[in-house]
């Protein structure tokens, strides 16, 4: 794998839900071209990281940077700038079609040649989305929803694709073949920020991982490292 620099950042960041702190002080960093889990157990904070990153929630102190700049707190402006989130629970626009979904994906951008090209990608990973183009996104299977959000997202054309809990509420064959997709997203140039309950699919799948525990840092490391860590597999791998 070929890093170069660091693209997102989070610098002690806290997020406080009334005197209850969500995060408190917790630091990550997602270089070019990697794919970095963030595991814990559910309440870790692991959601309130992500929505914080996209602006969703407010931050009480603390800086996010991207290409060492500070990101906006504006969702849209996030999108503009190459930040894109497949939100927990995948929430498709369940009214809308395949086709009006991933349209709605692509609603920052104006390079029309370049949005057809990117119809064919996402259709290159998930080839049922093509044909499922008129079906309503309601009547999906849970796998094929996740699969629509994933391509919704990457239909806004991001450099850093954030995916929180992919693998929610999936059969292990269809969370095997979404994260073989993902792997391919990044091999395109795509660097992926996950959290994720299913620690050990996680780890397997990324560079680089962190331990949240209660808003807090607790370990961090080679994905590799932490598959082999005997704290980790006691808490999180089963074993």
């Amino acid at each position: 794998m070929k890093m170069s620099k660091v693209l997102l950042e989070t610098k002690d960041i806290c997020v406080n839900y009334g005197a209850i702190k969500a995060l408190a002080g917790v630091s990550i960093k997602l270089m070019e071209n990697e794919i970095v889990s963030v595991i814990g157990a559910n309440g870790a904070g692991k959601s309130t990281l992500m929505n914080a990153i996209m602006g969703m929630v407010k931050i009480s102190s603390g800086n996010i940077f991207l290409d060492s700049y500070p990101l906006s707190s504006k969702n849209y402006k996030i999108v503009q700038s190459g930040v894109a989130l497949v939100p927990e629970g995948r929430r498709v626009f369940a009214s809308l079609t395949v086709s009006e979904n991933l349209r709605i994906g692509a609603f920052t951008r104006k390079d029309k040649s370049e949005i057809a090209n990117d119809y064919e990608w996402v259709f290159s990973l998930f080839p049922i989305l093509k044909a499922r183009l008129t079906q309503y996104a309601g009547t999906l299977s849970g796998g094929e929803q996740q699969m629509l959000a994933i391509a919704r997202a990457l239909m806004a054309r991001p450099r850093v694709l954030l995916l929180d809990e992919p693998s929610l509420g999936l059969a292990p064959i269809i969370i095997r073949d979404i994260f073989k997709e993902l792997r391919r997203v990044n091999e395109q140039g795509v660097s992926i920020l996950l959290v994720e309950q299913n620690a050990r699919q996680a780890l397997l799948l990324s560079h680089r991982a962190y331990v949240l525990q209660t808003g807090r840092l607790l370990k961090e490391g080679k994905s590799s490292d932490l598959l082999q860590d005997k704290d980790i597999k006691a808490a999180y791998l089963g074993n």
